[in-house]
């Protein structure tokens, strides 16, 4: 038997992540246990029941306890996580929009979202309602959902190429004109809603976001504006195994903060111009830093699965989802609320979607720092995005922040100085260069073309 074998543990010793490549072989026997410092062979006969092995793949599967013994519920998030180990090439975007009335004003739920949903209703086999109203709609292309204030989302499903985003996202815009020419309304892409006041705008019914309005009310300045009035387009991709992930969460949130100056799309700040940069940044920086900026663990030298994991069920949860509904729990963590017994699936989702850091890690990477755009800009971002974690644009050598107070640093930096900044011993325009050159020699033709309105945008506010 030949092979050869790379990666490395999980944080957890019950949990592998590993990427085998197998030559002439048509069984494997091992026995339970880790890699360690005896070399491959040993380490391969010791990973029997815990590996399905087939030529260069990742597969994960947790040990089986010992007897009397369970995964611990850190493991069992980071064993969930690790189910996402697919090495896909596939990218996913989300875009929220604001619903606007003929005055510009931000359309809400009772004033119009409703009627916007129920005209759309007849193209989704899947609805959702929430207190008898429905909130949210899916079919086997994308889900439309809707944000606190009532800004519409669509989250187009994972695809190999940036056309296919594009032809899904045109069908919906198709779908929801005749409903928004009905009532005078436009949609519109833009970071911070255009001509209201955040504090005027009503929540939809959904206790989920009633919480949390509640619970930021207590951990920052900006909550209400956040939830309210901002509006963002977030691109996901898949990881191959638990090294690719770390690798794409440390570059995406090095990027985070020129991501963040190149999508910058936030003219207006309740109700008038706003002279800064990086409007959604600065809003993120005042709502709760327990679960939003940069990732604490980010850089520690056992970052994984299980330390992410960790910093989850360390940390509150704001609120859980029971039988009868939403539950607010405070600053109870998510240790303190599940002691004694093993989260389920469902609960694991849903804590994890109560973290809004920059880059956020689900089974998948979800990346958040852009303002919402118009078609062509959102596509060439994701076009973008596709260049950078997916074909391996930018090295992460090539950016040498070595800390989360390095990416703050980089935020404050661009914030003031714009194009002008110096971040990570780097003049920024150096890098947006290198990003788009590079980004261009590796994307495919169809792709790369994508790419031209964001370039010329970003050169433009250069000068």
């Amino acid at each position: 038997m030949n092979y050869s074998i790379s990666g490395r543990l999980c944080q957890s010793p019950r949990i592998c992540v590993f990427h085998i490549k197998i030559t002439k072989i048509s069984d494997i026997i091992a026995h339970n246990g880790g890699a360690g410092s005896d070399g491959a062979g040993k380490t391969a006969r010791n990973l029997y029941n815990l590996l399905v092995i087939s030529p260069e793949i990742c597969y994960t599967k947790p040990m089986k306890p010992k007897e009397g013994e369970a995964l611990t519920n850190t493991e069992r998030i980071a064993e969930y996580i690790a189910g996402g180990c697919t090495g896909s090439d596939r990218l996913g975007v989300e875009i929220e929009h604001f619903v606007l009335g003929r005055g510009g004003a931000q359309v809400t739920y009772n004033s119009g979202i409703q009627d916007i949903l129920n005209s759309l209703a007849e193209y989704y086999t899947e609805k959702e309602y929430s207190c008898g109203e429905l909130i949210a709609l899916c079919n086997d292309e994308a889900s439309i959902t809707i944000e606190p204030a009532g800004q519409l989302e669509i989250s187009i499903k994972p695809c190999r190429s940036v056309s296919e985003i594009d032809a899904i996202y045109r069908a919906f815009t198709e779908r929801v004109q005749p409903a928004l020419a009905k009532h005078g309304f436009t949609l519109a892409a833009c970071g911070y809603t255009p001509r209201s006041k955040a504090a005027e705008l009503e929540l939809i019914p959904k206790e989920r976001y009633a919480f949390m309005d509640r619970h930021f009310k207590g951990t920052g300045t900006s909550g209400i504006n956040m939830m309210r009035a901002t509006a963002s387009t977030q691109v996901s991709v898949d990881f191959s195994d638990e090294a690719d992930c770390v690798r794409k969460l440390r570059l995406s949130s090095l990027l985070a903060p020129v991501l963040a100056l190149i999508t910058d799309n936030s003219p207006v700040f309740e109700g008038e111009p706003y002279g800064g940069r990086m409007l959604r940044t600065r809003i993120w920086q005042n709502v709760d830093p327990v679960r939003c900026g940069t990732i604490p663990c980010l850089f520690d030298e056992d970052m994984g699965f299980l330390k992410y994991a960790e910093y989850v069920y360390n940390s509150p949860p704001i609120l859980i989802m029971t039988e009868n509904g939403a539950v607010y729990t405070g600053m109870r963590t998510a240790a303190e609320i599940y002691e004694g017994r093993a989260l389920t699936e469902p609960e694991i989702v849903h804590l994890l979607s109560m973290f809004f850091p920059d880059v956020r890690l689900k089974r998948y990477i979800e990346i958040r720092p852009a303002d919402s755009l118009p078609r062509p800009l959102a596509l060439g971002y994701a076009a973008l995005i596709r260049s950078l974690l997916i074909k391996d644009a930018l090295p992460a050598s090539d950016i040498s922040g070595a800390g989360t107070g390095d990416i703050e640093n980089a935020k404050s930096e661009l914030m003031e100085k714009g194009y002008d900044g110096v971040i990570y011993g780097r003049p920024v325009r150096e890098i947006t260069d290198r990003i788009f050159r590079n980004a261009e020699a590796v994307l495919s033709a169809d792709d790369a073309a994508y790419l031209a309105p964001l370039k010329e945008r970003v050169y433009s506010a250069r000068a």
